[in-house]
């Protein structure tokens, strides 16, 4: 009787840290929705260009012309908005550095791919 008593206690406390190395079921977490989630080019990116950027960046202006998706998104690709508006100290707008605001939409719509959305 000793004997099952020690084996059926050892049997379950192998059982409890089988189950606590497990850890939680990734499918019961409760996600968070990331403020980054909600921008998007049209509502939030859109606007920043053409109110601080296509006043110099439009068709018959400075290279390169920044006043729609495909325009933009080929500055993108080619890294010149990251380099110009986050990581570089920027002269543009020719008013000065963007607002930290506005920086930030860009940072977040670039780190998501900068979607057409």
């Amino acid at each position: 009787m000793k004997l099952f008593l020690i084996f059926a206690s050892m049997l379950s406390i192998s059982f409890v840290s089988c189950t606590k190395d497990i850890g939680p079921n990734p499918d019961l977490i409760v996600k968070t929705s990331n403020a980054c989630d909600t921008i998007t080019f049209t509502k939030h990116i859109l606007p920043i260009f053409n109110s601080e950027c296509v006043i110099c960046h439009s068709a018959g202006g400075q290279n390169p012309e920044l006043s729609n998706y495909t325009l933009i998104k080929t500055q993108v690709d080619g890294g010149r908005i990251k380099a110009r508006v986050i990581d570089g100290p920027s002269f543009m707008p020719a008013s000065g550095r963007l607002p930290d605001n506005q920086i930030n939409l860009i940072k977040c719509w670039l780190d998501a791919g900068a979607p057409n959305n």
